[in-house]
């Protein structure tokens, strides 16, 4: 319990009523009657760390230019606030409790200083404010990552996040933006990925009511001055029909020799599931409904940043897929079906449980990870000596091979592969996996008559 000892000048008394024991009795009536002995100043959450000299200073402050009585006459406290629309420039403020006209007064200026700091506010002060708030609308601290990323890359250097904000002009924006360009030699996507922390802060200014509009939203680019990006060729995309064979036999032959990990079972099953390696690795016996396998939960690196700017990560298994589009349930042919009846036969073999609930693909009993199918695979083409490709690039296999197909529809194979854009499908899946020798031969059939 704090017992509070009353400030004199807290309770300002008009000379000519000092002579009256009795009004200063009132006078002091409505400071003390509750306050005294308190547990508190009542003075709201968002002022709790303002020190009572603080307080007493901006009080003080505003006696010394508006006028602050005690009128026995309605037994209320009188001041005034600055109020540009008034006639006299202010507007008169009254309440019955001296600790009431008080707050109030705390609260007008607390509410300008903020306004003030506001308007000068710049990228740099609003950043961290606008990173926590961009956290809360994700689940994907590798995103997050990047982003941090990003701010030091392409904006912790820079001038522009000095700039109060409010002053920022399109045309600034736009100059900023192409010299940006330029400089940076920034090809479309990553230019899109770099301005996302100038965009959404911007846009968030705008949601708080701090903004009238976003600046950098008034503006186009010309495509032509984004870096072009050179086509990779198949050979680094996807497997050959030589290569595949290859990697399948090197794995089968690794699984004789390490039978305690079916990470090689599960490379080789990809090239027909086509799944992304997070999706591969943690797939549950319950998710295989034969002929059918239903997609839903992947594994994904978790990141945490401290307080010193420090990242730390770590791999978890989360009840999502990366994109809405990923829920899915996939066709298995036999030749994969076969496959998961070979690894359930020897985890059963060696103990373990396949139970709904058990991971598929285990590693002496427990769920493998990304890097081990990520380890297999650069095993692999090193020991055949061809380009270092990844699970990435079965994937990309497998969709190739169902686009080669003419009597697949284009709808069914984006919802084999997980996709909802076209654009991002044919681009990205869609490649050449014949050699050299075999497409000259092709282009002699179909050319040649």
């Amino acid at each position: 319990m704090i017992i509070r000892r009353p400030i004199v000048q807290e309770c300002f008394i008009p000379e000519q009523y000092t002579s009256s024991p009795e009004i200063i009795k009132n006078c002091l009536q409505e400071v003390l009657a509750e306050g005294m002995i308190a547990t508190q100043v009542s003075a709201p959450v968002e002022h709790e760390d303002m020190t009572k000299k603080q307080r007493e200073n901006i009080i003080k402050k505003h006696m010394e230019q508006y006028t602050t009585k005690y009128y026995e006459s309605d037994n209320r406290w009188h001041s005034f606030l600055p109020d540009v629309t008034h006639p006299r420039k202010m507007k008169p403020i009254a309440k019955r409790k001296w600790e009431d006209l008080e707050q109030a007064i705390i609260d007008y200026y607390s509410k300008q200083e903020e306004s003030n700091n506001r308007k000068k506010l710049t990228l740099r002060t609003l950043y961290p404010e606008w990173f926590d708030f961009k956290w809360q609308d994700t689940n994907n601290s590798a995103y997050m990552k990047r982003i941090h990323q990003d701010w030091k890359r392409f904006y912790e250097n820079d001038t522009i996040i000095d700039r109060p904000i409010v002053e920022m002009t399109t045309l600034e924006l736009k100059n900023w933006a192409r010299n940006k360009i330029i400089q940076e030699s920034l090809t479309k996507k990553i230019y899109y990925n770099m301005t996302v922390i100038i965009r959404q802060s911007l846009d968030y200014l705008v949601e708080l009511g701090e903004l009238p509009a976003n600046p950098f939203s008034n503006f186009k680019i010309n495509s032509s001055l984004f870096t072009p990006v050179v086509p990779k060729e198949s050979e680094y995309e996807v497997f050959n029909e030589v290569e595949e064979q290859q990697i399948k036999a090197l794995a089968f032959e690794d699984f004789e020799k390490h039978p305690h990990s079916t990470s090689a079972i599960a490379l080789v099953a990809n090239f027909s599931l086509g799944l992304r390696v997070g999706e591969l690795v943690a797939l549950k016996w319950k998710d295989l409904k034969s002929p059918y396998l239903q997609i839903r939960r992947m594994e994904q690196k978790q990141y945490e940043k401290f307080e010193n700017g420090d990242w730390k990560s770590h791999l978890e298994v989360v009840e999502h897929t990366k994109t809405d589009a990923g829920y899915r349930t996939i066709y298995v042919v036999s030749y994969a079906l076969e496959l998961f009846e070979k690894v359930k036969e020897d985890n059963l073999k060696r103990g373990y449980s396949c139970e709904p609930e058990d991971y598929i693909f285990l590693y002496r009993g427990n769920r493998i990870s990304s890097k081990s199918i990520a380890n297999k695979f650069e095993k692999y083409c090193k020991s055949l000596g061809i380009v270092k490709k990844t699970n990435h690039k079965a994937r990309k296999t497998c969709l190739t091979k169902i686009a080669d197909n003419a009597n697949i529809n284009l709808k069914d194979a984006m919802e084999f592969s997980g996709h909802k854009d076209v654009q991002t499908y044919i681009k990205h899946y869609c490649f050449s996996r014949y050699s050299d020798e075999q497409k000259r031969e092709e282009l002699e059939k179909t050319l040649n008559l």
